[in-house]
């Protein structure tokens, strides 16, 4: 997996996880707590009402949220441009896009094991 930015892309089929960590303006860490809930959505753009992938963390060990993508979670998408954002949900109904609209790659792969 490569992250540029806020850009990721992948080898598809391969198993990858993205960590997820929050902090405030000053830069101190601003743990997840149970009640959280992230979303992890993949489309084919912007503005298209399908979702390709979409995984939702409810669990926080040590504050931290872990979006693990299995083999099987990209194994049909095609090998292109998508666009994924990540939004939290705290457990006090506030909803705040952490990671705005940006490119998720698909890329080839050669082995199909």
């Amino acid at each position: 997996m490569e992250i540029q930015g806020y850009n990721i892309s992948m080898i598809r089929g391969d198993t990858e996880t993205i960590k997820i960590s929050c902090k405030d303006t000053k830069g101190v860490d601003v743990p997840l707590v149970d009640g959280d809930t992230l979303y992890f959505t993949v489309k084919t753009s912007v503005g298209a009402e399908e979702k390709e992938m979409q995984k939702v963390i409810t669990e926080f060990p040590d504050g931290i949220g872990y979006i693990n993508i299995s083999p099987d979670n990209t194994k049909f998408m095609s090998f292109r441009n998508y666009y994924y954002d990540i939004q939290l949900t705290r457990a006090d109904g506030t909803v705040k896009t952490i990671i705005p609209p940006s490119i998720f790659t698909v890329k080839g792969e050669i082995t199909y094991e």
